[in-house]
């Protein structure tokens, strides 16, 4: 939790341009499938969370876990739920 209290969404307009937000309290992170932009739609979204400037965050998970929840009650049939 303190974590996720610590990050932000930075750089472009991520929620207009690429469907991705923060949740209210800020514990998480909301993803669209499909957002329609000014200019175009973007279909499918990823997040990269990084440790530095310019690298990635390594997460070491051997004997370690990894927990999310995935709300796809909202996921239109035949679209893939994969995570």
């Amino acid at each position: 939790a303190e974590c996720a209290m610590q990050c932000g969404i930075d750089g472009a307009d991520y929620k207009k341009t690429y469907g991705i937000d923060t949740t209210g309290g800020r514990d998480g992170v909301t993803l669209n499938f499909v957002t329609k932009g000014d200019y175009s739609s973007n279909y499918g979204s990823r997040l990269y969370v990084m440790d530095g400037e310019d690298t990635y965050k390594m997460f070491k998970l051997k004997n370690r876990e990894f927990t999310f929840d995935v709300d796809v009650s909202n996921l239109r049939c035949g679209l893939n739920g994969a995570v």
